[in-house]
């Protein structure tokens, strides 16, 4: 953990806070949820990551900080609208205050982190400037577009594994791809090695959601993926094979009363979480999962840096489980 950067990161979110001239409220909640989901300890995981590919490509990270801000407040203001949209995760802090409060919050933020990007470049880079602020903003216009797709498909009664794939793929995937891309960007990188970092980016957002997916779908004490019909990769697993009674167990689950928490009992949980074993919706999630780690650390492999920048990419691979 890098305590240095770490205090670099907050000391230049703080100097943007202070330029926008915000009200005290919209501060305290600002000062609040950054870092507030975190469950490891670490902080500015997503400037992090931007910074990583910069330096990857590089050698140096330094010249990528005003992205690498600009991520950690993007994410930050995508984590908030997601959570506004599923009604989930009430322990952080932006689901503690009114739904309007918490919708400001996120605008606020979505903003600020075009203003982190480009107020720091280099004067005179207008080619640097469009790039980043063309990269953020074709970010944000496919996370949104596929937002809306997951509301959509949750209200469906069957969905595929492909759609299930490309959904992830342009949400959880696209921001990932965007923090990669940006530190690639202005690191220095050509129009190729950007190309390829963006699509390491993508499948480690892909894995993450995987893994996120597997983990929630019968923590029922915290999350409403299933009682909500979130299509969660085991919840489209489960709808394209279980045959049979075990189908009609199934639907019959899904179309409980209320699609809330009454209507799922302690019966229920236990049948869906033996389910989740003898229907094998672990063992494919897991495989699905490694097929995505895989292609993630062969790409970081295959591009043309010196090996020794390789290996916090590999690392962080390696450690996302």
């Amino acid at each position: 953990m890098n305590i240095q950067l770490d205090q670099i990161i907050a000391i230049e979110i703080d100097k943007i806070l202070t330029r926008a001239q915000l009200s005290p409220e919209m501060l305290i909640m600002i000062n609040s949820s950054l870092n507030a989901d975190s469950k490891t300890g670490e902080l500015f995981k997503w400037a992090h990551l931007t910074l990583m590919n910069c330096e990857c490509v590089s050698g140096v990270s330094e010249v990528a900080l005003p992205g690498a801000i600009a991520m950690e407040l993007s994410a930050l203001a995508a984590d908030i609208f997601d959570d506004i949209q599923d009604q989930d995760n009430d322990d952080l802090p932006w689901r503690q205050i009114p739904t309007a409060n918490a919708q400001n919050l996120a605008i606020c933020l979505s903003m600020l982190s075009i203003d982190a990007a480009t107020s720091a470049l280099p004067d005179g880079d207008s080619r640097l400037y469009r790039e980043v602020d063309q990269i953020l903003s074709h970010m944000w216009i496919t996370a949104s577009d596929a937002q809306l797709q997951e509301v959509l498909l949750d209200t469906r009664d069957q969905v595929t594994l492909d759609q299930y794939f490309e959904l992830v793929k342009r949400k959880s995937g696209s921001l990932t791809a965007c923090a990669c891309k940006i530190g690639a960007t202005l690191g220095g990188a050509s129009e190729s090695l950007v190309s390829q970092l963006e699509q390491f980016g993508t499948n480690l957002g892909i894995m993450s959601q995987i893994r996120n997916d597997l983990n929630d779908f019968i923590n029922f004490e915290k999350k409403r993926d299933f009682v909500n019909n979130r299509k969660t990769l085991p919840y489209v697993y489960l709808l394209n094979h279980l045959k049979g009674k075990t189908a009609e167990q199934f639907k019959e689950l899904t179309q409980m009363e209320g699609k809330g928490l009454k209507g799922i009992g302690k019966d229920e949980e236990e049948f869906l979480k033996q389910l989740a074993i003898d229907e094998g919706v672990v063992h494919y999630c897991r495989v699905m999962y490694e097929i995505f780690r895989e292609k993630s650390i062969k790409i970081i492999q295959a591009i043309p840096v010196p090996e020794k920048r390789k290996e916090k990419m590999i690392k962080i691979v390696k450690e996302n489980v």
